[in-house]
């Protein structure tokens, strides 16, 4: 892992949806960083926020949706640091930041890319829109890409509409868009979700084979805890807007703090379970977004709920040994007890 300097810093991320049902706190308070040349993975189940703190990164989140506080700290080249949440969503410089500087791939390519444009014209658009370049070096350039995410004759496939390829074929065509102009931060959506196993083995190892290549880093979204292991430097779990632990991919699979943490890890198949054992669950459902918990929003699916505490106050971050961070009244917030037991 390359751990030259933070390149993406988050801080008090927040991000709501006004409807007239009301307020969806989408993310709510969000921190973490990512370093120069990482893998930060955030995790968690679907409905958690995981997407829309992507796209609010990118400032691409979609009316009634805001960010409403926070700010998203990039680090150019050049040594400045550019606050994403502060620029106009529709302004230049937002626009040239993305694609050039962050590229996202998508959940779904099939609905990601124009079904009326072929494959060449999109990457190759791409790349014209942030580069001076003619339509016959964006050709080459395009041809070359596609060559290099394992696209077989390209020349051919250039030419291509995205329903006329397979699903790993277009998976690798949002790679090639994305990676285009050599971006220092690639977000990917739960780019393998749509695939059989072995393509997502494929997909997972060419991106790592990309990022090595070109040092960039790469901000993965995914609620599959088994290429999280395989892939992932940092971590970050998130819960209902929040994220509730981060760690280092080694220390969080080893000694996980949070209760969602763990029964999240309890929940992976094991190999060798016989016909008796019952695959561990998460009790109760993720609460609906209108009817948020008071306190800590886990606490009625925890196994460690105190009364009168988690039920109370939301549990501070709670900073741990190795650059660990928790929120948990296990760990920490022995004021805040007091002061609601008083």
């Amino acid at each position: 892992m390359n751990t030259q300097g933070p390149l993406l810093e988050v801080q008090d991320l927040q991000t709501h949806f006004s409807t007239d049902e009301g307020v969806v706190k989408a993310v709510d308070g969000v921190d973490f960083t990512i370093r120069q040349g990482e893998t930060f993975c955030l995790v968690g189940e679907s409905g958690c926020g995981k997407s829309v703190t992507a796209f609010s990164i990118l400032q691409i989140v979609q009316d009634p949706g805001r960010i409403v506080r926070g700010s998203i700290h990039l680090r150019q080249d050049d040594g400045q640091t550019l606050d994403l949440a502060a620029m106009d969503p529709k302004g230049r410089a937002l626009r040239r930041i993305r694609g050039r500087d962050i590229a996202m791939i998508f959940q779904e390519p099939m609905t990601s890319l124009s079904p009326v444009h072929t494959v060449g014209d999109q990457i190759s658009e791409t790349l014209r829109l942030h580069a001076p370049i003619d339509k016959l070096q964006a050709r080459e350039q395009t041809m070359a890409i596609l060559t290099r995410v394992g696209i077989p004759r390209p020349e051919r496939h250039f030419h291509a509409y995205p329903f006329q390829l397979s699903g790993g074929m277009r998976q690798r065509v949002m790679i090639a868009m994305a990676l285009i102009c050599r971006p220092s931060l690639l977000i990917a959506d739960e780019p393998t979700t749509a695939l059989d196993v072995t393509m997502q083995a494929v997909i997972l190892d060419l991106i790592k084979e990309l990022q090595g290549e070109m040092g960039m880093s790469v901000m993965l979204i995914t609620h599959n805890l088994g290429v999280v292991a395989e892939v992932a430097d940092t971590v970050a779990v998130m819960y209902l807007g929040r994220i509730v632990e981060s760690a280092d991919v080694y220390s969080l699979f080893r000694e996980p703090k949070h209760p969602y943490t763990t029964a999240l890890l309890r929940s992976i198949p094991v190999i060798g379970l016989t016909k008796q054992e019952r695959l561990a669950t998460i009790r109760g459902m993720v609460p609906h977004p209108f009817n948020r918990p008071h306190g800590c929003t886990f606490h009625p699916r925890c196994d460690h709920f105190m009364p009168g505490v988690c039920n109370r106050s939301l549990p501070p971050i709670t900073h741990l040994e190795g650059g660990r961070t928790v929120r948990c009244f296990l760990y920490g917030g022995a004021d805040t007890r007091e002061r609601e037991e008083r």
